[in-house]
């Protein structure tokens, strides 16, 4: 999906989902346009990244955990192996 779909399905404004993908928090395929192309991952990469800000972790700090969480948003809690 394209820039404009990712702002209507995650709420999130343009500008704070390249600043995502500038902090690694994101990573959308390119086009050969240059435009971006989100996945149904990415949809809910957002909403894990916003769920973390709101717990007032710094975007560092979500770039080291986002691998970690796993299964669906009621699932992503973190939990020793």
């Amino acid at each position: 999906m394209r820039m404009k779909d990712m702002v209507t399905r995650t709420g999130v404004h343009e500008r704070l989902l390249r600043y995502y993908e500038q902090q690694g928090l994101l990573a959308p395929k390119r086009l050969p346009s240059g435009y971006r192309v989100f996945s149904e991952a990415d949809v809910e990469s957002v909403r894990r990244i916003r769920c973390l800000l709101t717990a007032d972790l710094s975007t560092a700090v979500i770039a080291q955990v986002l691998p970690c969480l796993t299964g669906d948003e009621n699932d992503a809690a973190l939990t020793p192996a």
